[in-house]
C-alpha cells in the first residue's frame, strides 16, 4: 500500500475533511478532469495542509464538476526538523515564481520577499496582494507534487528592517555575498532555525549590509562563481538542507 499510495495524485483543499463526499472548486475540478484526465474510481490522495491527508475515490470528473469520496485517513509527511525561513530579496517575476516553487520542494518553513535598495521590481498594494495569491498557488501545486502536506508561510516586506525585526530570535542566520570565502560547513546553528538572506540581481547596497550585519547576519559565499539570484536562492536552500536537514 505504501508505495501505491506515495505514486498516487495529490490535491491540495482548503477546507476539513471529513468521511463523506467532497465537491472540488473549479481549480482541482479542472486539474483532475482535464489535466489528469480521471475517470470515476480512480483514486487520488487530498491533504488540507492542517494536518488531514486522505485517500479518495473520484465519484464524478466532467464538465458539471468533479467530487470525491473520502475515505481512511493516511500519515503525512513529517516536516523537515531543520526550519529554514528563506529570506529573497524582490526578484523579476519568473525569477520569483521559481524560487517559491523550488523552495517549496526543498522543504522551507517560511519564504519572505522583501523589497531592498537594488530591487528592481515595484508593487503597490493591489499587485502585491496578486502576487501573494499566484504565490500561494505555486506553493500548492509544489506540495502537491513532492508529497508535503504543510505549506510554508509566505510574507512580503516593503522594508528590509521590518523584515530583520520578523524574524527568528535564536536562529543562525547567514547573508550570501559574492566573493566572501566562508563556507556553509564552517557555520553550525544554535537551534532548529535557520535564515538565509539571498539579495537581489544588483546585489546589496551599502546601507543593506549595514542593516543585515546589526541584525545579526554572518556572511558566507558560494564560491568563485558569479551565481543568478534565482541560483543562488535554491543553491543555499539544497546546501542547508544537506548540511543540517533531510537532504540526502
Amino acid at each position: 500500500m505504501p508505495d501505491v499510495v506515495a505514486n498516487l495524485p495529490r490535491l491540495f483543499v482548503e477546507t476539513e475533511l471529513a468521511t463523506g463526499s467532497l465537491s472540488l472548486e473549479a481549480r482541482n475540478a479542472h486539474y483532475v478532469g482535464d489535466v489528469l484526465r480521471l475517470k470515476a474510481g480512480a483514486c487520488v490522495i487530498v491533504f488540507n495542509g492542517r494536518g488531514d491527508e486522505r485517500r479518495a475515490i473520484v465519484e464524478e470528473a466532467g464538465r458539471r464538476g468533479a467530487s470525491l469520496r473520502l475515505h481512511e485517513r493516511i500519515a503525512p509527511l513529517p516536516e523537515p526538523e531543520l526550519a529554514i525561513t528563506l529570506v529573497q530579496s524582490w526578484v523579476k517575476n519568473d525569477a520569483m515564481d521559481l524560487i517559491v516553487q523550488k523552495a517549496t520542494e526543498l522543504g522551507v518553513r517560511n519564504i519572505y520577499a522583501v523589497k531592498t535598495s537594488f530591487s528592481v521590481v515595484r508593487l503597490d498594494e493591489a499587485r502585491r496582494k496578486r502576487r501573494l495569491e499566484h504565490w500561494r498557488k505555486i506553493v500548492a501545486s509544489a506540495c502537491e507534487q513532492s508529497g508535503r502536506h504543510f505549506l510554508p508561510a509566505l510574507r512580503l516586506f516593503h522594508s528590509l528592517g521590518t523584515c530583520l525585526a520578523n524574524l527568528p530570535e535564536n536562529a543562525l542566520r547567514i547573508v550570501f555575498r559574492p566573493g566572501v570565502h566562508c563556507r556553509l560547513d564552517a557555520l553550525e546553528p544554535r537551534s532548529a532555525d535557520v535564515c538565509l538572506l539571498v539579495g537581489p540581481e544588483g546585489g546589496w547596497s551599502a546601507a543593506d549590509l549595514e542593516s543585515i550585519t546589526a541584525a545579526g547576519f554572518t556572511s558566507a559565499g558560494l564560491g568563485p562563481r558569479t551565481l543568478r539570484a534565482e541560483t543562488a536562492a535554491l543553491a543555499v536552500c539544497a546546501l542547508a538542507q544537506s548540511r543540517w536537514g533531510d537532504l540526502g
